[in-house]
Formats: C-alpha cells, structure tokens, sequence
C-alpha cells in the first residue's frame, strides 16, 4: 500500500478526501459518479458538512479512491489507521496450518535458512499480505500460498 494513501494522524475525513481526490486528479463530479453517490454530498463531506458516513457511502468512496475501507473508517471516528503486519514465510518448507518459522521473521531475512528458496510475505497471484499461516489459501483470491506460480499464468499455459 502506497504510504501518501493513508490518512495522516489528526486528518479530518475533509481534508483526507479532499487530498485523495487531487492525489488521483479526480473532480467532485467524478468521485461522486465512480462512488454511486450524489455529487452535492462528496461537497459537502469535503467542507465539513458531512462527518458520519453510512455504509454505502464508505464503500462507494473506498472503492472509487482505490482505499481500503478501514481507512476512512478511521478518519471518521478520528483513530490512527492500523497497518497490517505480514507473516513471511518459505513457500517450500512452511506446512500449511503450522506457524512459520520464527527466523523467517527477521527483519533482514530475504531467503530461506534451510533451503534457499525466496521469502514471500504476500500471495504470488493478487499480492494481498499475508497477516496469518493458519491458513492455506488466499482469502481474497483462494490461491494456495504454497503455490507459486499465479493463477492467471497456469491458466494461459493451457491454452494452445
């Protein structure tokens, strides 16, 4: 995740919409269209006007800024946005279901120490981090973290 899309502490959700928009060089209008809401509320939420937010309008705007929705939860209720930390592990020597290796986890640890092989921190088909090895597949995509071709790629193999 791009650190300039998270909310700065003591952002209110004003001035992070109003900077998200210019960040992605996006009018009202158009932020309004993408979020499935009226133009005159994205107005009112970037003058103040507005500070609670329903359900379908954090969506809307989570979806049309490309921001997890978490963030602008957190500007909403005025909290520091909590980063997920990733689990990284060897693709090779990791069993699914067990804890991954404790030295794994140094900071400076790029490769596996008994085989060599690459540490990976996210899933190999869509990137999403990997917060937990309790369990074998991406919940996003489904892919197998042990896996480490991607999806789109065997698909593409198959074809002749």
């Amino acid at each position: 995740m791009d650190t300039s899309q998270t909310p700065r502490p003591g952002e209110s959700l004003a001035d992070y919409l109003v900077r998200m928009r210019k960040f992605l060089q996006m009018t009202q209008f158009k932020l309004a269209t993408a979020a499935g809401i009226h133009s005159r509320s994205v107005g009112k939420i970037e003058r103040g006007l507005t500070t609670k937010l329903n359900q379908k309008t954090l969506r809307g705007l989570a979806v049309a800024l490309g921001i997890p929705q978490e963030f602008l939860e957190a500007v909403t209720k005025g909290q520091e946005v909590q980063l997920a930390h990733s689990v990284k592990f060897c693709p090779h020597c990791w069993s699914p279901g067990l804890t991954a290796d404790p030295v794994w986890s140094h900071v400076k640890a790029k490769f596996c120490y008994l085989c060599g092989t690459q540490l990976r921190a996210s899933c190999a088909n869509c990137g999403e981090l990997v917060v937990s090895t309790r369990h074998r597949f991406c919940p996003i995509c489904g892919h197998p973290y042990k896996s480490s071709v991607p999806i789109a790629k065997t698909q593409g193999a198959n074809k002749v």
